[in-house]
């Protein structure tokens, strides 16, 4: 939405924010924000007030550790000029949409504390509707958000500029940089600003000596050996967390409490009920903002294992597949869901690499799928006359029609 006009463009915006909250319809707005309401609207009603907050020594502990920091510390003079100028808070996030700084006028920053932006609070689309962080962090590309296309009421009186900070070796986005003001200050300049500012930490956290692995989010390992890693530190969960963490992995989208019940017990012998105190258990481990209810989900960025292979495939990348595929998936689990998951994953695994016909591939596969007796036999036609794998490769045969 340009902002030639402000108080005419904020009549335009109000209009089609009050016929979607009677009607439903999305046709007076953009694409990207009438999508973004119809997100928001599974997750909260648009009379939220404020945005949840985590513990404030948690984001204090997350700012600490952010790579992201030590740019905002070269940038501060640029930070503070371009925030006096427009009359702007500025904020950075978390890959996740958690606030972990701010800084701005004193007038703002006390309309910021009335709605929760500030240090810990929570503006991912699931928690606070509609809004330009949370359009930056989903697209990876800068976004803005004036006035009642925010989907939450209380943020109507804001106009928002984002801009996503990335790790410019991986592609990975850390974080974004928002410049937020009053509606009636929108101005042309603002989006232009918040992407200047969020390419220039992006080159800065490019120029630093050390490789960038941001602590935010977690990492699920679920094939062979299994292990979890939340913001960089090792977590040590027993085996039915882990079962719940690897279901709400495959559904990004949140389940209710029937449908994980469903997904985790094979037989009606465990009640509901203990599904939702695990969960609890799960969320006082690795804390609440991490584990959302209503629908549960995983509330920060996941990156699993088991969904990597299955993007490797997809794009090709056998060689990286194999590699990952480190073993069955949660071997020996009971949960319905993770056993139609496992065998679909290591079906499509041992379909693409027979589909390759590459013998290195093949040899690979083999040592992973160790009762595979198609693989074995195609990487024994497959190998080279004289090759030393091909004793392994006859070994394994033999293993497997034992």
């Amino acid at each position: 939405m340009t902002h030639h006009d402000p108080w005419f463009a904020r009549q335009q915006a109000e209009r089609a924010w009050r016929r979607y909250a009677e009607e439903g319809a999305t046709d007076g707005v953009r694409d990207e924000v009438g999508r973004s309401w119809e997100r928001s609207a599974a997750h909260l009603a648009p009379d939220r007030t404020e945005a949840p907050l985590v513990a404030e020594d948690r984001a204090r502990e997350r700012w600490q550790h952010s790579p992201v920091r030590a740019a905002v510390a070269v940038l501060r003079e640029e930070l503070d000029r371009v925030v006096a100028d427009g009359g702007f808070i500025a904020a950075v996030t978390s890959a996740d949409g958690t606030i972990l700084w701010t800084h701005g006028s004193s007038w703002m920053r006390d309309r910021a504390a009335g709605v929760h932006f500030v240090p810990g609070g929570r503006w991912d689309e699931a928690s606070i509707g509609t809004n330009a962080l949370a359009l930056a962090l989903r697209t990876n590309a800068p976004s803005q958000v004036f006035s009642a296309e925010h989907y939450s009421s209380a943020i109507h009186d804001w106009v928002c500029y984002s801009a996503p900070i990335q790790d410019l070796r991986s592609g990975r986005v850390l974080g974004v940089l928002d410049l937020s003001t009053t509606w009636d200050r929108a101005q042309p300049l603002g989006l232009t600003a918040a992407k200047l500012l969020a390419s220039n930490l992006s080159l800065l956290l490019l120029a630093t000596a050390e490789p960038i692995e941001p602590a935010d989010g977690m990492e699920l390992r679920v094939l062979g050996h299994p292990s979890v890693r939340l913001h960089g530190r090792p977590v040590e969960l027993p085996r039915r967390q882990l079962e719940l963490l690897t279901v709400l992995s495959l559904h990004p989208e949140g389940m209710n409490l029937q449908a994980l019940h469903a997904a985790l017990h094979p037989d009606h012998t465990v009640q509901p009920a203990t599904v939702k105190a695990e969960v609890s258990h799960l969320r006082r481990a690795l804390g609440e903002d991490v584990v959302a209810s209503r629908p549960y989900r995983l509330a920060v960025p996941v990156r699993a294992d088991h969904l990597d292979v299955l993007e490797d495939i997809a794009a090709g990348r056998l060689r990286r597949a194999v590699s990952t595929y480190a073993g069955p998936l949660l071997a020996g689990t009971d949960a319905p869901a993770l056993r139609d998951h496992a065998h679909y994953l290591e079906a499509a695994l041992r379909r693409a690499v027979l589909n390759a016909d590459d013998a290195d591939l093949l040899f690979a596969l083999g040592g992973q799928l160790p009762d595979e007796v198609e693989v074995h036999e195609r990487t024994l036609a497959r190998l080279p006359d004289g090759d030393p794998r091909a004793a392994i490769a006859h070994a394994r045969l033999t293993a497997a029609l034992a």
